[in-house]
């Protein structure tokens, strides 16, 4: 019980990161201002996890989405605490993973500096943005992971 207790943050996180690999072109198709950053260039929410390519989109592009969603399910699953600490985690790797997409995206762009430069603050931003807006689920999934210590209060320890 404890082991699926404990890991209940890294199993929404990997959830998440399903649903953005298997329907994330329908949430865009539905929500149309979500395409504007993509439109400029940006990676589009978090790295989704996928076993093939979705459109013209290379294999690099999809490994890449891929090996950076098992990413943010690691450093999830690492952030041993409670709710603030695991919402803390899961802004801090979406912001890391966003980054390392802008600049994948921008090396097959062949971009110069001054759009590399804006696709790692677009990254910074589009990690932060989607790392607060979801990063709550996978910490109320922490709540249950915080054991309770007995009180003690008044009996001596035994040591």
């Amino acid at each position: 019980m404890s082991i699926s207790r404990n890991s209940l943050p890294a199993i929404v996180t990997l959830a998440i990161v399903l649903a953005f690999g298997l329907w994330g072109s329908a949430l865009v198709t539905r929500v149309g201002y979500l395409a504007v950053p993509s439109a400029l260039g940006l990676p589009y929410g978090l790295p989704g996890l996928r076993a093939v390519p979705l459109g013209e989109t290379t294999w690099l592009v999809t490994l890449t989405d891929s090996v950076l969603a098992l990413v943010l399910v690691v450093m999830v699953a690492r952030a041993r605490g409670g709710f603030w600490r695991t919402w803390g985690a899961f802004v801090l790797g979406a912001v890391v993973v966003n980054l390392l997409r802008a600049v994948v995206l921008s090396q097959i762009a062949s971009a110069d500096l001054g759009a590399y430069a804006g696709h790692l603050v677009g990254g910074l931003i589009a990690g932060l943005l989607w790392g607060i807006a979801l990063g709550w689920l996978a910490g109320l999934a922490a709540l249950p992971s915080r054991q309770r210590q007995p009180a003690t209060a008044g009996i001596p320890s035994a040591g």
